[in-house]
């Protein structure tokens, strides 16, 4: 990509400096012929130039999507290298130092979600006294 821009501006260059020196020819030649020619090459030139002008912009603005791609890379290799921390089980259910708890231990056991049980009102408790909104188990006694 580097080599492209590169040769990309060469080419402008080179354009503009052959646009230069047949601009300088065509206002010393008297003959009309000549003269026309080397206004058509000029023109042939001045259409090279723009074109070549539209491939850099194009390659620029690939090369400002790419660094943004690569940032946002970089940030998400960042975040997977550094994971919240690992719940702690007390009590038959796991608690976390970043959140609140409790959490369900079989729901984080087997998909690594820490779900967050509820307390279930009095009435109930004789089955337990939080419950899993999404696993239904039941933990704690009474």
């Amino acid at each position: 990509m580097v080599s492209e821009v590169y040769q990309a501006l060469t080419a402008g260059r080179a354009a503009i400096d052959s646009l230069k020196m047949l601009n300088q020819y065509a206002d010393e030649v008297k003959d009309s012929q000549k003269r026309g020619e080397f206004m058509r090459l000029i023109g042939e030139l001045s259409v090279e130039l723009a074109e070549t002008q539209i491939r850099l912009a194009e390659r620029m603005r690939e090369n400002h999507e790419l660094k943004d791609v690569i940032t946002d890379l970089q940030k998400e290799i960042e975040s997977l290298k550094s994971p919240p921390s690992k719940p702690l089980l007390k009590k038959g259910l796991y608690y976390s130092e970043d959140e609140d708890g409790p959490f369900c231990t079989s729901c984080y056991d087997d998909q690594s979600k820490l779900i967050r049980v509820v307390e279930m009102p009095q009435v109930m408790r004789t089955l337990g006294r939080y419950k899993c909104p999404k696993c239904n188990a039941v933990y704690g006694g009474g």
